[in-house]
Parts: C-alpha cells; structure tokens; sequence
C-alpha cells in the first residue's frame, strides 16, 4: 500500500513537472526596448538608439532604429543595425536630407517578432541652395541673357533668385542684379543697362533663410558700338545765336574724339550741315551755335563720334528771335539840283515779313520815315527809288528804309549835295562846310571840265584859317605848281601831284602825290578833292584832304582856290590838328599853264613817303 502510493506520488509530481514546462513555453514575449533622445543633429545625419530592457523572454538578435519622414517608421523604413541583446546602445543615422522632419523608433527583435520603442521626431539642419549659371547668350552693347538652374533649394524654400554681374571677378548681391522669382528649376534673366565694349562677369544667385548661395562664375565682353547720347534744351536764344549742348552717357566702348551740337533748318541735321565742336570725351558739354538768322526754325542735334561711328542724340527745335531788317542804301545817280535816284537792297527780312520799304530824306542827317519819303513795295531785294521836287543848292540826307513786324530799320547815309557818294565819304560834312565858310567855292555838278595840265599858283596867299593864331590873312606862302592828270568823267576822279616852291629863291623844297582823287562841276566850273598822305623823314605821317576850284579859261584857270584840312594827324603835335585847315587863292587871280612840274631835279622820293608841303605845318 505504501509502495503503491508512493508510485503514485511520482507519477503526480512528474505530471506537474510537465504541466510546469509547457506553461512556460508559451508565455514567451517580444523584447522591451525605450527609444533614446535624438542628438547630433545636422544637415545630412543625427545620433539617436534605445535600451533593450527585457528580451522577453527569447534572445534579442537584432536591435536599432528606424525612421522616415512618415509617421510610425518601422524596420521596413530606413534602419541602423546595433548589434543583439539586451542594453543600451547608439546609433547614426545617415544620408538624410537637409532641412527635413524624420520620425525615429528604436527597434529590438527576438523569436518572438519586432519590438518598437517611442516615436521621436527632429529636423535635420537646412543648408544653401545648390545651383549653375547658364551661359550667356543674345549678347548686344547693352543687353545680354543669361539665367540659372536650382538644383536643390538646401532644404529651405528658395525666397529669391537671379543673377548679378559686375566688371570685376566674383559678383554678389552688391553689385547689378536681377530678380526672377521664387523655388527651384531653371530660370531665365535679361541683363539691361551694360556698357558697350567692357567684360562681365555674371553668377546665378539663390535665396533660402540659410542665406544667398551663387553658382559658377561666367564671363562674357559686349561689343563696341557708337556713343549713347542726349541733346540738350536750347538756352540763350538770340536773333542770330542760342547755346546747346548734350550729354554723351557712353563712349561705345570706344574713345569719343569729337563731339559737338549739328543745326539745319530741315529736320535731323548730322555733321555735314552747321556744327559747333566741343573737344572730346564723356559727359556733358555746351557750346554757342552762331551765325543763325533772325526769326528762323532751327533743328539741333547733339553729336558723337568714336572709331566705330558718330551717332546723335534726340531733336530739338528752337526759334530765333526776330529783329530789325538788315538794309543797304544805294548809291545816288542822276542827281540833279532838284533830283536824284536810290534805292536800296534788304538782304534779310529779320525774320519778320517787309511790310513796306523805300527811301526817306531830310535838310537834317539821319532821316526818318516821319520825314519825306517814297514807298517802293514789300519784300525783300533791292528796289529803287526816283526823288524829285528838291529845293536846288539845299544839301538832303537820305536813307533807305524797310518795316516789318519788330520796327523800321534804316540803311547807311548819302548826301545828296552835287557831290559823289565817294567824295562824301571822304570828306566830312563838317569840312565841307569849314571850306565855304573860309571862302572857298564848293562846285558840284556831274560834268566837270577837262582840266588835265600842269598850273602855277603864284602868288599864293592865306585867304582864311581856322587854326587859332594862325598867319594873318593874305600872308604869302610857297608857291605852288600843280599837274592834274588822268581825268575821267565816267566815274569822276582824277590824278594829282604838286611841287611846292620857294618863291624868294625858286627851288623846289617839297612834292606831294594824291593818292585818290575825284572831281566834279559843270560847265568850266569844277571842284577837285583829294586825299592825300604826307610823311616826314623822321616817321610820322598824316593824312589830308586838298579841295582845289576854279573856273578853266584858255590856257589857264580863273580864280583858282585851294583849301586843305587836316583828317587825322595820328598825333604829331608839328602838324595841324585833326579838323584844322587853311584856304589859300592865287592872288593875280589866274593860274597859268606851265610846260613842266619842275624847274630842277626833285631828291629820288620813296614810293610810301610823301613829303610835307609847307602848309601842314602849325605856325611856329
């Protein structure tokens, strides 16, 4: 009984030994596993890892982490494999992409399946933008085209792209740039505003928040071309000028030789109309345009030209300002006592139309249309003019006249006396005027007589003066013996010489020449007037009028006067003063004709010195 129960005993100790056993088999468990804070961080890796706890009963043959940029990575994801068993342990994570959000788990496996820790997450560090500059292309003076391509944005949107350019290596955003949008890809930009002739260098930039990141540097040179310039407003405008200018912005590329301001009254004047130069080089310049004509539509451009060409800038137009017409009196013909014919020539209207024209005349100088006058039309050119009804023997000043818009202008002066326009011109009114009132007679007429000879003053006395303490009147002076030659009464002038003679001794001491001449009168009447230089040995000179009148009968000259005056003495004291004259007569009243100038051989005289007759000289 014993024996039988301790058998059995056995056997129920054995069967719970079993049931034991098999109990634990098959409460095997996966693995415990925690999962380590994620260090390290950077842009392309990171550190993280776990603790196994507990193997869960069954040996842990793997361990590590996983992750991914979902949620719940599992070991299907990206993994790092960190040995086996139980413990801590580290892992790296690698190859990750910059500026990217990763979950991570730490995993454990054993027989019993895979085991995941908590889920961490992090952000790998953003970097610059990754990109190449395309080539240029479409390269002018002034523009060129180029761009970039924006591979990888660095992990950060890409804020702002383009390029930038300099003429100096290694360009960044300091220096010109474009701007051509936002994020990644390729991108197109037009660089504007270069300078013809100069070398660039050109890189592709991109923006993220990690900063401005630039692609490969390339370079290219734009082609010279003619300068780039702007004409300027015209200022200072006259009637006959105005002041322009320009600003030459760039050379071309090319050095700038000349440069200046072109005109033309047609539009879009160059260099083979007006021009003004105004040196050379860049920048602004000025200058005077001249010789314009009043009341005109002028067209200006301001120029530049370098090796390759001259260009302009853009038109400008300006007007000048009108003014008085510009007029010449005609010389008097047929002038009678009571008559004469004139005229006149408008060579510019003043840029105002004539509105009427003619002569104007007066007993007082500077005749105005107030005073008497014709009326010969409008219009520019000449015109002539017939005067009638004057009072004979009253000297009349005339002046030709022309009106437009801006007023009355008036030609030059004639007198209208008897005498020819170059014997007014010669002789002052003022000596003409001393002349009679010194007692010589003064002819006039156009068809004086034929006086060429050779006449003897003798003798030869002071019949007036105007010269203060001057010889008394009727003092004796040097004969005088006198050629006239060379008469000719189509334009009135005639040649003079004279000897001047010591009439106690009869030698010759000094010979004067004319060195212009003219005559006039009627009848047996006439008037000579001559201008003539005398000089001294020493220097100095001066210059004379000598007015010589009669009456031609037979084989002489009746009542001969002969007056000088002093025109301009050039300031030697030894001579008369400018203005001062004296008159003398042949005091028998008849001037014979001689055969001969000379009664001896006269010293060899120079052909610019004149010697001085006696009466040049002040009373010493």
């Amino acid at each position: 009984m014993k024996k039988s129960q301790l058998t059995r005993l056995l056997l129920l100790m054995g069967a719970v030994s079993l049931f034991v056993y098999s109990c634990k088999k098959i409460i095997l468990l996966l693995a415990t596993i925690s999962t380590a804070a994620v260090t390290n961080i950077t842009s392309t890796g990171a550190t993280s890892g776990g603790n196994v706890t507990s193997d869960g009963g069954a040996a842990v043959t793997a361990r590590g982490v996983c992750w991914n940029t979902d949620q719940n990575p599992t070991i299907t994801n990206s993994t790092t494999n960190d040995g086996a068993g139980v413990g801590t342990f580290t892992s790296t994570l690698s190859g990750l992409s910059p500026g990217t959000t990763y979950y991570v788990k730490a995993y454990a496996t054993n027989s019993v399946g895979t085991t995941y820790g908590s889920q961490a997450s992090f952000t790998t560090t953003a970097i610059l933008s990754t990109l190449t500059t395309t080539a240029a292309s479409a390269i002018t003076a002034t523009t060129a085209t180029t761009g970039g391509v924006i591979t990888n944005d660095g992990g950060a949107a890409i804020t702002a792209r383009g390029v930038v350019w300099s003429w100096n290596p290694g360009p960044t955003l300091a220096d010109s740039k474009t701007t051509n949008g936002t994020g990644t890809g390729t991108f197109t930009s037009s660089l504007t505003g270069l300078t013809p002739g100069y070398t660039y260098y050109v890189k592709a930039y991109a923006t993220n928040s990690v900063g401005t990141s630039y692609g490969n540097q390339i370079t290219f040179t734009t082609p010279t071309t003619i300068p780039i310039l702007t004409t300027a407003e015209a200022t200072s405008i006259t009637s006959t000028s105005a002041t322009c200018g320009g600003n030459i912005s760039s050379d071309g590329g090319e050095v700038v030789y000349t440069r200046g301001v072109c005109w033309s009254t047609s539009q879009n004047p160059t260099t083979a109309n007006s021009k003004v130069a105004m040196g050379g080089g860049t920048g602004t310049f000025t200058g005077s345009l001249t010789g314009l004509s009043p009341g005109g539509v002028y067209y200006a451009r301001a120029y530049a030209s370098n090796s390759v060409g001259t260009a302009y800038g853009n038109q400008i137009s300006f007007s000048t300002i009108a003014t008085l017409p510009t007029i010449t009196t005609t010389s008097l013909s047929n002038v009678t006592a009571t008559s004469f014919v004139s005229g006149g020539n408008i060579s510019n209207d003043g840029g105002s139309d004539v509105r009427s024209r003619g002569v104007c005349w007066s007993t007082s100088p500077n005749p105005t249309v107030n005073d008497s006058k014709t009326s010969n039309g409008t219009g520019t050119g000449a015109f002539t003019s017939y005067v009638t009804g004057l009072t004979a023997g009253v000297t009349y000043y005339v002046r030709a006249y022309a009106t437009n818009g801006i007023g009355t202008a008036y030609g030059n002066e004639f007198r209208a006396n008897g005498l020819t326009e170059e014997i007014n011109a010669l002789v002052p009114e003022s000596i003409i005027n001393e002349l009679k009132r010194l007692g010589l007679p003064i002819n006039t007429g156009y068809n004086p007589p034929i006086i060429n000879n050779i006449y003897n003053l003798s003798p030869l006395r002071l019949k007036g003066t105007n010269i203060a303490g001057d010889w008394a009147l009727e003092t004796r002076f040097n004969d005088v013996r006198l050629r006239f030659h060379n008469q000719n009464n189509t334009n009135l002038t005639i040649g003079y010489e004279s000897v001047s003679i010591d009439y106690t001794t009869g030698t010759e001491t000094q010979h004067t020449e004319g060195i212009s001449g003219y005559i006039v009168g009627s009848n047996n009447n006439f008037t000579a007037f001559l201008k003539v230089v005398s000089s001294k040995s020493t220097g100095e000179y001066a210059d004379l009028v000598y007015v010589y009148s009669g009456t031609l009968a037979g084989n002489g000259i009746n009542n001969l006067s002969y007056g000088l005056f002093m025109l301009d003495n050039h300031g030697f004291s030894g001579y008369i003063q400018n203005g001062e004259g004296r008159v003398f007569y042949d005091s028998d009243y008849f001037s014979e004709i001689r055969a001969t100038l000379r009664s001896a051989a006269l010293p060899t005289k120079g052909s610019s010195q004149i010697y001085i007759p006696d009466m040049t000289q002040r009373k010493r």
